[in-house]
């Protein structure tokens, strides 16, 4: 469950933007699926004075959501940018493909789609990221 100041603001971004389905609701707290499971994320309303942790805080450092593959995340890439959200370019981490940007509150929100493992490269798939053109 994510924390944020304000179910609308972030209601926005995770259905209209990102796509996912609303299917439930308990009081500050609404439920989201991508599809395959009952509910995938939760956020839970804490209002608009509400803090944000510190860089040197412990917690949430992002978060991700897979894409089913490269042409889905160069739509998803395209339609936030048309609307005018801002996003980093493509960042290829050996198992799989992404790109960042961030919710309302500022959380950061990873999306991207896995590598076949047949495709990572031989040694540690965790050694090193490269960058990789989205379009």
């Amino acid at each position: 469950m994510l924390k944020v100041r304000s179910l609308t603001a972030s209601d926005q971004f995770y259905r209209e933007v990102l796509g996912m389905k609303r299917v439930g609701e308990r009081g500050p707290m609404w439920f989201y699926t991508a599809g395959a499971h009952h509910h995938d994320f939760a956020i839970v309303e804490l209002g608009a004075g509400a803090m944000s942790p510190g860089p040197e805080q412990i917690g949430l450092f992002h978060l991700c959501f897979d894409v089913q593959d490269g042409p889905a995340l160069r739509d998803l890439h395209d339609r936030m940018t048309r609307a005018g959200i801002r996003v980093s370019g493509g960042v290829d981490h050996g198992i799989m493909r992404s790109f960042y940007t961030h919710d309302p509150d500022g959380n950061v929100v990873e999306l991207g789609y896995d590598v076949a493992r047949e495709e990572w490269e031989h040694g540690d798939p965790f050694a090193e990221d490269r960058t990789f053109q989205i379009r």
